[in-house]
């Protein structure tokens, strides 16, 4: 009797055993087909969702681990709008499978979580749940650092239920549009062939960051990419690929461009250095620079021959001469022999004023042509000089033991 006790007692421990045994890789299956069965009549009666049925509810997140994911265009789901009862019972189950379905692409990284996006949308966010348009998705997107952000409308239309998505692309300024219709909101069937939708939808439009790392000398700097501001000083920024127009500036710097192509997965590193666009340095003007080489390069010379107050001394010394050789002539009309005697026929008064006038004109003549005789020669003999005048106080001694001052000036000019 002790023998079918101990077969009876090890068939029941192996029966227990059984469910770990298969996890754990043994091959031991005795459960049957409970499980499946389980699946399927949770996808009849609209309990659970598509995960549960492919994943044996597990809830497994693949999109985490990818390579290269810290340059993967980040994505957001802002919500499910859904203005019918039935719709809202199951808006739970179509958010968690949407977002995971995006995810698991292995394209995109995770924006924000959906309770994450209400918070930093905050009043915002009834407007981008309910927004179709770039116009009013592009801020969202923004506020996010979301590079592709989906909203969504869960509602009884004319065709059946429908679930329209709207997917924006930043990195265009577009929005994409889906629809998908079902026969129910707990329909598994509807629910996943709208995440493969969506699925493809993300798959289409994403394309992987560029790294851009800028270093500048002036820590002020401005950076910016087109339009874009990244940043002051030294920057690291993920940018879509493709060919963009980098731009440093900052106040009394010259400004520094240059045309960029960032390659998709590409860490690209720029040094900027910029230039002081402060006054030139401290000096004589150019062009007096340039008088300077102009006059050594022609040699020396001395001032114009107008300049020269002997030339116009001489002018005056002929003009005077000539004012007395006028006098002289009228003279001679005025005193004449009337009779033919030999005798002038002038009467006192008349002698001495001519006289008087003769002298007037010898005087003019004499000291006329003195002084311009004397200006030409010192305008002909002696030579200009250029030099100006100077003067100069230089301290001398004035004995053994004992010092003064003395006071030399030295006066130059032309004359």
């Amino acid at each position: 009797m002790r023998t079918p006790v101990v077969y009876v007692a090890g068939l029941l421990a192996l029966a227990l055993t059984a469910g770990p045994a298969r996890a754990q890789g043994l091959g031991l299956d005795l459960s049957g087909d409970s499980n499946t069965q389980s699946n399927e009549q949770q996808q009849d009666s609209g309990e659970g969702t598509p995960q549960d049925a492919e994943q044996g509810g597990l809830g497994l997140d693949l999109s985490s681990g990818t390579p290269g994911a810290d340059l993967q265009p980040r994505f957001a789901l802002v919500g499910l709008d859904t203005p019918e009862r039935a719709g809202a019972a199951a808006a739970k189950r179509w958010m968690g499978w949407l977002q995971a379905v995006a995810l698991r692409t292995g394209r995109v990284a995770r924006a924000s979580e959906p309770a994450e996006v209400r918070e930093q949308l905050a009043s915002d966010y009834e407007t981008a749940l309910r927004c179709q348009e770039a116009a009013c998705l592009s801020g969202p997107a923004d506020t996010l650092d979301a590079d592709l952000l989906t909203t969504a409308r869960l509602a009884l239309e004319d065709e059946g239920w429908t679930l329209r998505l709207w997917t924006y692309d930043r990195d265009r300024g577009a929005v994409e549009t889906d629809v998908v219709t079902g026969r129910k909101p707990t329909d598994s069937n509807f629910i996943r062939e709208a995440g493969e939708v969506l699925s493809k939808r993300v798959t289409e439009l994403a394309r992987p960051r560029s790294m851009l790392k800028v270093s500048s000398n002036v820590s002020q700097a401005v950076v910016r990419v087109g339009e874009r501001m990244l940043g002051v000083g030294t920057v690291e920024a993920k940018l879509p690929p493709g060919e963009v127009q980098l731009i440093v500036e900052a106040d009394e710097y010259s400004t520094y461009t240059k045309t960029l192509t960032l390659a998709p997965g590409e860490t690209q590193e720029v040094a900027v250095r910029l230039e002081l666009n402060g006054p030139a340095p401290e000096g004589p003007p150019a062009d007096a620079v340039a008088s300077v080489k102009k006059k050594k390069s022609s040699g020396p010379s001395g001032p114009s021959v107008f300049s020269r107050p002997a030339l116009y001394t001489t002018v005056l010394g002929l003009a005077a001469v000539g004012a007395g050789v006028a006098m002289g002539m009228g003279l001679q009309g005025k005193v004449r022999d009337a009779n033919g005697d030999g005798i002038m026929d002038v009467s006192r008064a008349e002698y001495l004023a001519a006289r008087q006038q003769s002298m007037i004109s010898t005087a003019l003549m004499a000291g006329g042509g003195a002084v311009a005789g004397g200006s030409l020669l010192w305008l002909l003999v002696v030579p200009a000089r250029s030099e100006p005048v100077s003067s100069s106080v230089a301290p001398v001694s004035s004995g053994k033991g004992t010092s003064g001052t003395a006071l030399h000036f030295v006066f130059g000019g032309s004359f």
